[in-house]
Formats: structure tokens, C-alpha cells, sequence
């Protein structure tokens, strides 16, 4: 659905798109309380059992196969008949040319010579990491061997790129809850949809120019910059000594020059925002939460490579990779060996929490309120403040 101006929606088709979505409802249950269920929610209902499927992705699933000691499948969305079931998509490359290319043939050959590492099998590997991705490049592989369940809908080319405006989230939103609530019937969450969709969009100021800039990719030392920026600018700002988060938090670089508020939020995970915690440990209990995060197999996340490794602030770790993961070896503290008697007050997102919870069973922890790590970056940047410098925090030991 394009336009130069309002969207022109097709009646028929979005009628009985917003048709079957009601149905499908009604079909399957679903009611004004579950509005109130989160993500977090549904996964540990699937994990104990209490339901049979959860809206996961690949790398999740092969990591609960152990968990669970169960053999998981993946199942494809189902159309009007069986034979049209689809495999969904969210792409993890997105690309787009400049038009202005076109002017200048040595720039567009550079360009079109960067697509094609890109889409190549090498380099569709570094960017999927290697596992969990279907190419549209019909000469790689697929890097979805441990996956069962799409093999027919892989064969046939069933498969859907989800591409979304941003608006499309909110629209959703507003008009599912609608129908859940019972507060729409299907033509009232239509209007709903398609008026939020062709709102007019107010032009939004710049609330910060940056001065420099950080890169989200790992650096030398298999840190990240950007992402310690932010952390370490959150925990300062909070009176924190120390902070733990996990890496998945931290979606974008910090790019030099001027930049909106919704692009400063864009630089964490605001789909999956966290709420922040804090708590006061010793030494000793720092190193048995980090040991713990490196070793935890539950829950989103398991680390296996690198680019899994937490962001740290306040302190800086020294880790050894091993066959299966990482071991921690040291932990400094303003260039000194961490204290193991000494009380530090520490940052935390709820993956952290939920581990710092298992570690030292009764801790106190308190809940910063009114206050997620998304909502903490973005009010500290609307002040116009530069954010602070990003901290030498980890060291992987090969």
C-alpha cells in the first residue's frame, strides 16, 4: 500500500484482512486479559508446559530444545488452505541506494560491488553469525540446518519479508486491543487502523548534536562502543558504580551531528525495552553475577560467541574464550583488582536482575520507578547533553 500522500487503502482486501483477524480471536480464545500478557509471560508459560506454542525465533528455539530437553518444532502461518501456509520474515539486511548514484557511474559500481559482498555466501555468514537465517540468495545456503518444521515452505519459496512503517506498530496496537477489549467490532478497528496510519507526521526537531560518534559493532577488544556509551551515561546519571546489560539492549550507533528524539530512542531496543534495577552487592557477589550471566543457559539468551558477551560500565572484565563459551578470569575497578569485601551499587536491566536473583537468593533489589533504560537515554539526551565517553570494559582472551 504506497502513496504520495494518504494511504489509499483497498477496502475489499482490508475488510477481510480485519475479517479473519477477528475470527481468528474469537477462534482461538483470545480475550480482553490477555492484553495485559507480555512477552516474558509467554515464554515461561511455554516453558513450563502450561501452553503449547510460543511466538519465538530459531536461535531460541534450539537453545530451548536443551532446556527443555524436548524435541520443538517450527510451524509455518497457515492461509486459507493448507497447501498456502507461509514462512514470516523480519530481515536482518537492509539496503538502500541513493538515487544520486545514478549521476556518478564510479560510485555506483562501488556501491553495487558493497551489495554484492553483502549477498554473497561469506558475507550473508558474518552478518547472520552463521546459523538461523533463510538467503534470498538463491547460491547460499540455508544456515537453518538444527530448524525443523518449514522445510516444504523453504522448498517452494513460501516466504514473506515483513517490511513496515513505523507507524504500522502503533496502528496495530491500537486496533488489536480494540477487538480484544471488545471496545471495536472489525469495521470500527479497520477505521481505527487506516486513521493512525494517515496521521499527518509534525516535523520533529533536533533535541542534541552529537559531537562524535560511536560504532554498535564490536571493537578490538570485543567491545561495544555505542552501546557502552549509553550504558555508562545511564549509570552515571542514576548514581550507579557499576551496571550489567545484556548486549541485545543496544540496537544502533551514535552517529555525529544532529538527531531527533525518536531517532536517539532508536538506539535501544524500545520494542523490547527493559526496567531498570538497582542494587547494592560486594565484590565477591559482582564476580558470582558475572560468572553467572556468562554461564546462564535460560530464559532469552545463552552466550556461545562474542557478539553475545554483556555490556559492562563502571568496571572492565577480562574473559577466556573456551570450546563451549566463556570463562571469567579477572574483573578491575577503576584500574584495580575488584574488591571482594567492598559494597558497590550496580545497574540493572530484568535479564540481570533475574540472574542476580538466582545468585544471591533474598538480595534487595529495588525497582527504579517510572524509569526504563529507553525512556532513562532518551529524557538525559533531550537535555542536550553530551553522552559520556564509551569505557574500555571487556577483553576477550582467545
Amino acid at each position: 500500500e504506497t502513496s504520495s500522500g494518504e494511504v489509499k487503502f483497498d477496502d475489499g482486501l482490508w475488510k477481510r484482512i480485519f475479517s479473519e483477524t477477528s475470527r481468528f480471536l474469537k477462534d482461538s480464545h483470545f480475550g480482553k486479559d490477555d492484553i495485559l500478557v507480555d512477552v516474558d509471560t509467554a515464554y515461561r508459560s511455554f516453558v513450563e508446559g502450561k501452553a503449547a506454542m510460543f511466538h519465538g525465533y530459531p536461535a531460541l528455539m534450539q537453545q530451548l530444545q536443551t532446556q527443555m530437553d524436548a524435541k520443538l518444532i517450527c510451524i509455518p502461518y497457515f492461509s486459507q488452505t493448507s497447501e498456502e501456509a507461509f514462512v514470516y520474515m523480519t530481515p536482518s539486511l537492509n539496503i538502500a541506494f541513493n538515487k544520486d548514484l545514478e549521476k556518478d557511474q564510479e560510485k555506483l559500481e562501488t556501491a553495487l560491488d558493497v551489495l554484492d559482498c553483502m549477498i554473497s555466501e561469506e558475507g550473508q555468514r558474518l552478518i547472520a553469525n552463521g546459523r538461523c537465517v533463510i538467503s534470498l540468495n538463491t547460491d547460499v545456503p540455508t544456515m537453518m540446518q538444527d530448524i525443523s518444521g518449514l522445510e516444504d515452505e523453504m522448498k517452494s519459496n513460501s516466504i514473506y519479508i515483513r517490511y513496515s512503517a513505523q507507524k504500522s506498530f502503533s496502528a496495530s496496537q491500537e486496533a488489536v486491543h480494540g477487538l480484544l477489549s471488545g471496545e471495536m467490532d472489525e469495521a470500527q478497528a479497520y477505521d481505527a487502523f487506516r486513521s493512525t496510519m494517515n496521521e499527518e507526521d509534525t516535523e520533529e526537531k533536533a533535541v542534541i548534536n552529537f559531537d562524535r560518534e560511536y560504532s554498535i559493532a564490536l571493537n578490538e577488544k570485543n567491545g561495544r562502543d555505542a552501546a557502552s556509551s549509553i550504558l555508562t551515561t545511564v549509570r552515571v546519571e542514576n548514581n550507579a558504580q557499576l551496571a550489567i546489560a545484556p548486549y541485545y539492549y543496544f540496537t544502533a550507533s551514535i552517529y555525529k551531528g544532529e538527531c531527533t528524539s525518536s531517532r536517539v530512542a532508536l538506539m535501544t531496543a524500545k520494542s523490547s525495552d527493559t526496567s531498570l534495577y538497582f542494587a547494592e552487592i560486594n565484590g565477591e557477589q559482582v564476580w558470582k553475577l558475572v560468572e553467572n550471566y556468562l554461564d546462564h543457559t535460560e530464559n532469552e539468551f545463552s552466550i556461545t560467541n562474542q557478539y553475545e558477551l554483556p555490556i559492562l560500565s563502571g568496571m572492565k572484565i577480562t574473559v577466556q574464550k573456551e570450546e563451549d563459551g566463556f570463562s571469567l578470569k579477572d574483573i578491575t575497578v577503576d584500574q584495580e583488582e575488584i574488591d571482594k569485601e567492598k559494597e558497590y551499587s550496580i545497574l540493572l536491566t530484568d535479564t540481570t536482575r533475574s540472574i542476580l536473583e538466582k545468585t544471591i537468593p533474598g538480595c534487595r533489589i529495588k525497582q527504579l520507578q517510572d524509569m526504563t533504560l529507553s525512556s532513562a537515554w532518551t529524557a538525559f539526551m533531550e537535555k542536550g547533553q553530551q553522552p559520556l565517553a564509551p569505557e574500555d570494559y571487556i577483553e576477550v582472551k582467545k
